[in-house]
């Protein structure tokens, strides 16, 4: 296979003469093993370029700044997914080069893409995604509670709506402690006192 970026002759080349190897096989099972093992060496590529993304989907749609021609590419992982979850799902040779192009398409521009070449905007996106993804999904939960309970105080205190529901949550919440939960302690004590006192007089006996 001709390889045109440095970078993929240095670092790859022995991935993708296990492809090569797999391809000269000439058997169903060569074919779907080349097609693995270039998704491996789409990851490695995704993974050395440090694509942000909670998992190899959100990866490449992060890397879609790099890709010339992102329908091959989802046309390779399409068959990929056939491959490791249809039984009996069968490729030909001329498939399986064709998958294998699209996949080596892709790994070439994601590799071989200066930043210079790369929009201001796509460079901005994908450094806050890289540094700040992560830290944006485990907070996102806490932010929304952040964001509702605030509002909730602003319609509360600022709306003739919101004054009405704070005071019968109010005289709710009075009802509540004073009421029921103040009664079902004075029984509780009153029952600790009964048993107390059954207990003793067992005790006298």
């Amino acid at each position: 296979m001709e390889k045109t970026q440095k970078y993929t002759i240095e670092k790859y080349q022995k991935y993708w003469g296990m492809v090569d190897d797999a391809l000269g096989e000439s058997a169903d099972s060569g074919y779907k093993m080349a097609v693995i093992e270039t998704e491996k060496i789409l990851q490695m590529a995704l993974n050395d370029r440090k694509i942000p993304g909670k998992d190899i989907s959100r990866k490449i749609k992060n890397a879609e700044i790099f890709l010339s021609n992102p329908q091959k590419l989802d046309y390779s992982r399409a068959m990929y997914e056939k491959i490791i979850s249809e039984p009996g799902f069968d490729i030909s040779s001329e498939d399986t080069r064709e998958i294998v192009a699209g996949y080596y398409k892709a790994i070439s521009d994601i590799i071989g893409t200066e930043p210079k070449n790369i929009p201001v905007k796509a460079k901005v996106n994908l450094f806050l995604q890289r540094y700040f993804g992560r830290f944006l999904q485990k907070t996102k939960g806490l932010i929304i509670f952040l964001f509702l309970f605030l509002l909730a105080i602003f319609i509360s205190t600022e709306t003739s709506t919101g004054n009405s529901i704070s005071r019968a949550l109010a005289a709710f919440s009075q009802f509540l402690f004073y009421t029921i939960i103040g009664t079902l302690l004075k029984v509780l004590a009153v029952a600790v006192v009964i048993i107390g006192i059954l207990y003793y007089w067992q005790r006298r006996k």
